[in-house]
């Protein structure tokens, strides 16, 4: 007679009671129990040290310089505290890994399933999650990531257009029930611009696209004076202008059936074919996280190359960027919608 009661998967046979377990039994607990112990192991030396070498230059809080190292947490996490406004902290608090319960290093897992273009559901099952625990990675995924194109600058010869996505499940639809057709509000366009080793990719929140709204999303974006290789769609003639910009030319007409190799406008064509992968791997997202999405292929699209350099990169961002998301309030607010 013994009492089993698992943190995680609780006892399956008695849910903490006294009870005489058959040897099957005992080997279904001692599997969970090895699984748990595999997938939620303590935290590591390594994770420790990383976290430990984080600057801590000024309180979270505040914002105040005046802290002190103010002894360890169990997991040999330095705390500090803050002599400005007295509260205590680590170097991990006010970031997307505040109050975690699963260490950094699960999340490399699951960030390399997102470049690698995994669904939520299968990468969920892989680590053995939860499938709102991967919705709600990946809105702290958005959050690091909100911003980081900001600064791109595309220069000299660079191609540029439009692919599109659908609306919400709910289409907009004609007064007798049909699909608006071709180019439409069932539409929303995506703008697109590489220079063949950068992307810059936004959603323009259009249905057809214009010269103001082109204008708007490339002008902080593409250096003047470049070359850009366009199908001469004219929502892209004030941005030419503006920028001085030199046009090369190939309409749809021509070019639409060519190989690859033999197709001037293909560098923009695998980028947009990489992107509608990427997004029906994803088929049940939100619109109002196309901000996000965009931001996220960029990021794999764009350097590093290397899976395991990005992954270090997006953790560095990570830890320097001060956002806090709680679960309780992103459910809530997907709740009311």
């Amino acid at each position: 007679m013994r009492k089993e009661k698992d943190p995680r998967w609780g006892n399956p046979f008695a849910y903490g009671k006294e009870v005489a377990y058959s040897k099957s039994e005992l080997l279904i607990l001692d599997t969970l129990s090895e699984w748990e112990a595999a997938k939620h192991p303590r935290i590591s030396k390594p994770e420790t040290e990383f976290i430990n070498s984080l600057d801590m230059s000024c309180c979270p809080f505040c914002g105040s310089a005046e802290i002190v190292r103010n002894g360890h947490r169990k997991d040999g996490t330095a705390l500090f505290r803050c002599r400005s406004c007295g509260r205590s902290f680590n170097p991990l608090t006010g970031t997307v890994f505040d109050s975690r319960k699963i260490m950094i290093s699960e999340w490399m897992e699951f960030l390399i399933h997102l470049f690698e273009f995994h669904s939520l559901v299968s990468s969920s099952r892989d680590n053995r999650n939860a499938e709102n625990t991967g919705i709600y990675w990946l809105s702290k995924a958005f959050s690091v990531l909100e911003g980081t194109q900001e600064g791109t600058m595309l220069k000299g010869r660079i191609w540029l257009d439009e692919t599109f996505v659908g609306v919400e499940k709910k289409k907009r639809v004609r007064k007798d029930g049909k699909k608006l057709r071709g180019i439409s509000r069932n539409l929303i366009a995506i703008g697109t611009a590489t220079g063949g080793e950068s992307v810059f990719i936004v959603p323009e929140f259009v249905s057809k696209p214009n010269r103001k709204t082109t204008l708007n999303i490339f002008e902080n974006h593409i250096a003047p004076g470049s070359t850009l290789v366009h199908d001469g769609d004219n929502s892209h003639s004030l941005l030419i202008e503006r920028l001085s910009l030199k046009s090369e030319v190939h309409p749809t007409g021509e070019t639409k059936g060519l190989e690859d190799i033999s197709n001037p406008m293909d560098p923009i064509n695998d980028i947009h074919s990489l992107f509608k992968l990427f997004m029906k791997t994803h088929s049940s997202y939100s619109r109002e996280d196309l901000e996000g999405w965009t931001d996220l292929f960029a990021f794999i699209c764009n350097e590093p190359e290397n899976r395991y350099e990005k992954v270090d990169k997006f953790i560095r961002m990570a830890v320097s960027k001060r956002k806090i998301i709680r679960y309780r309030d992103l459910f809530a607010k997907n709740d009311q919608k």
